[in-house]
């Protein structure tokens, strides 16, 4: 059965898109709207079924993969394509979160965070816990980056002028604050008029994201009183299940 998937038109004028070679804008492109697209971004798919429907050829893919991943944008484990930020561009009403919410429970064990326990039975704390917890896959990157730790010894996670980010300093904030949050902190950071003053992006990051109190892993915040009202009203209005 297909499945409608609408892509902003900002997409082909996005930074990261407008960096990309022509074969690696098809690869992205296919991976947030194939036909196993879902509402967690998580979903199987091998290296053989993304060749034959692109037409890409398997080194290509491979290493528009391992492309992706370094820039934090996507994880390929296990044969199983992770979208890092595909939740934080999407707009859930209800019936959408309870999906994303089965989706996470059948996922594979060693695609989870075994502490992570969602209830689909209250879907608005459960989807709440699930959008904090989308590091994830962070027990995943953590793994995976021990296979290479050779290999990323020298580079660096974000490294432009005098900004720099080591994989190490980035896996440290993955232990704490959520991959869309570390993102948000990045950009922030480094498109900061002031950013020449910046002495260490790590800390400012980190120094920023206490500031701000942001949310940590794990952690869930008391809701506003008007705002659970708000929330109570939609979830109890006959409609708020329908597709807009």
């Amino acid at each position: 059965m297909s499945k409608l998937r609408s892509v902003s038109t900002g997409f082909w004028s996005d930074p990261f898109i407008e960096d990309l070679e022509s074969d690696e804008k098809l690869l992205f492109l296919y991976l947030i709207t194939n036909e196993k697209t879902n509402m967690l971004g998580i979903y199987e798919a091998s290296i053989k079924k993304i060749c034959f429907e692109t037409g890409l050829n398997k080194e290509t893919v491979l290493k528009a993969l391992k492309g992706f991943e370094r820039l934090g944008k996507v994880k390929y484990v296990n044969n199983y394509v992770v979208l890092v930020n595909y939740m934080k561009h999407q707009n859930y009403n209800t019936n959408m979160k309870k999906s994303a919410i089965d989706i996470y429970n059948n996922l594979p064990k060693d695609l989870k965070d075994n502490k992570l326990i969602i209830d689909k039975d209250n879907t608005l704390e459960g989807f709440e816990r699930l959008l904090n917890h989308y590091g994830m896959v962070r027990k995943i990157e953590v793994e995976y980056e021990e296979e290479r730790e050779e290999e990323y010894k020298d580079e660096y996670y974000y490294e432009k002028n005098n900004l720099k980010l080591t994989h190490e300093q980035y896996q440290k904030l993955c232990k704490d604050y959520p991959i869309t949050t570390i993102d948000e902190y990045l950009g922030r950071v480094t498109n900061w008029k002031s950013k020449e003053k910046v002495k260490d992006l790590y800390l400012t990051m980190l120094n920023w994201m206490r500031r701000d109190n942001v949310t940590k892993l794990g952690e869930v915040k008391e809701q506003p009183k008007e705002e659970k009202k708000q929330q109570a009203q939609w979830t109890n209005d006959p409609r708020s299940g329908q597709f807009c």
